[in-house]
């Protein structure tokens, strides 16, 4: 919300709850959610200082860097190790300044702390290039950002915790053919940065620096997940009921911990989450996409393979867990979204015998279900976003089915006509129905 937006609503929290139609905590809660609207208004602003410091700062990062490396060969190496470690030592500085002088300005801990993770990657990569030490891309990354997320504890800096996430994943995908290195450490190493997020979280779990975190935290996590496990799904098969776990599990999570706010910038993982769940539902609608050989386990490798199908279990588990619990919630949304990983696991199950007949049956009657079902809430509430949202599901199954079917040009033209039309009365007749309202 805007400054206004905030001035408004503290304008009308007296005679909501004179009215007893909020409650007085409620009101107060309300209150230290938004903060001072002077501070409110004022968010955008300090961000925009931020991105600006940080990008000014890369600037003149990359142009040092630039200089240096002109005549880089021409100077001796102890000197080459001694400029290889001052931009870290400079950040480390800068750092310290801060703390003493107590600059505690999010413009300041973004700034220092982007220049000091900077600062670490661009020693350690010199470093390794004036003594010609071996290594590839991941093990640069992992390295990195392992030693610059400290600097995210230290400073309460995001930018070092963003490039962490990003890192362990680059990691992960580079080890996955490598024999000798285990993507399944990507786990142990994402917890790592958890405790950063709940850090940043406990005041408001809705400012921008948890936000950022948790959108970056949802699509890494969904790229990495897939890279760790890739041999248990090559083997068993078991990607529908992994991703199905995973992207319901994000949207339970987000829906019960992150679930008071309406914006969807605000909402990353049930935004990640939803979007996970519907773009592997009508995948999973295609007969084809159900595979039929599984269980190809390897005898040299069974600890590992162990290892695997605990983690997918661990994630099925307490993806279905949250989802029994939001039956007493009664939303619709979480209870449709929730029920993905059981669907996927009856289908994955029923895999075998059927060769996927079943498993896409069930999931296009749950996308019939569920377009339809969101069509009638939007409709009720005379919601638009909501009915388009319902539509457009049950328009992409509709389509999906009939470029799967053996039907003429002529045929498809009219059903395109008539779900376009569809669209657009329904858009009509609400717009009226607003219209006369006001």
């Amino acid at each position: 919300m805007n400054k206004r937006q905030v001035q408004w609503l503290y304008e009308e929290l007296p005679g909501l709850v004179g009215q007893g139609v909020l409650p007085a905590d409620a009101a107060e809660r309300l209150r230290q959610h938004y903060g001072e609207p002077e501070a409110a208004g004022s968010t955008a602003k300090r961000w925009a200082i931020s991105l600006f410091s940080i990008l000014g700062v890369t600037l003149i990062g990359g142009g040092i860097i630039l200089l240096l490396a002109h005549n880089w060969e021409e100077f001796p190496r102890p000197v080459r190790t001694g400029l290889s470690l001052l931009p870290m030592l400079v950040a480390q500085g800068l750092a310290g300044y801060g703390v003493l002088r107590e600059r505690a300005s999010t413009a300041w801990r973004e700034v220092v702390g982007l220049l000091w993770a900077a600062g670490i990657g661009t020693s350690i990569g010199l470093v390794a290039l004036t003594y010609h030490l071996s290594g590839d891309i991941g093990e640069f990354w992992l390295v990195w950002t392992l030693a610059g997320l400290p600097v995210a504890y230290l400073l309460g800096a995001t930018v070092p915790a963003l490039l962490y996430l990003v890192g362990i994943t680059v990691w992960t995908g580079s080890v996955l053919n490598c024999v000798a290195k285990e993507p399944l450490w990507y786990f142990p190493l994402l917890a790592l940065a958890l405790p950063y997020w709940w850090q940043t979280s406990r005041a408001n779990r809705y400012h921008l620096r948890p936000v950022l975190f948790a959108w970056v935290l949802a699509i890494t996590v969904c790229i990495a997940t897939g890279l760790a496990l890739a041999r248990a799904i090559d083997r068993l098969e078991v990607w529908p009921v992994l991703f199905g776990g995973l992207f319901g599990l994000l949207f339970l999570v987000g829906a019960r911990w992150w679930g008071t706010t309406t914006s969807a910038w605000r909402q990353p993982l049930q935004s990640v989450g939803v979007l996970g769940v519907l773009g592997l539902s009508l995948v999973l609608t295609f007969g084809d996409a159900w595979s039929h050989g599984r269980w190809h386990w390897e005898p040299v490798q069974t600890w590992r393979a162990a290892a695997e199908v605990a983690v997918v279990a661990v994630i099925l588990v307490a993806a279905l867990a949250l989802w029994v619990r939001s039956w007493t919630r009664r939303g619709w949304h979480e209870m449709m979204v929730g029920a993905v990983p059981a669907l996927a696991t009856i289908g994955w199950v029923l895999d075998a015998k059927t060769k996927g007949l079943l498993g896409a049956g069930l999931f296009n009657l749950y996308l019939f279900g569920f377009g339809i079902g969101t069509l009638v809430i939007g409709l009720r509430r005379r919601r638009l976003a909501t009915v388009n949202a319902g539509m457009a599901v049950f328009t992409v199954v509709i389509l999906c089915r009939f470029a799967d079917a053996d039907l003429g040009f002529v045929l498809r033209g009219v059903a395109f006509i008539v779900i376009g039309l569809g669209f657009l009365v329904t858009n009509l007749v609400l717009l009226r129905q607003k219209g006369a309202a006001r």
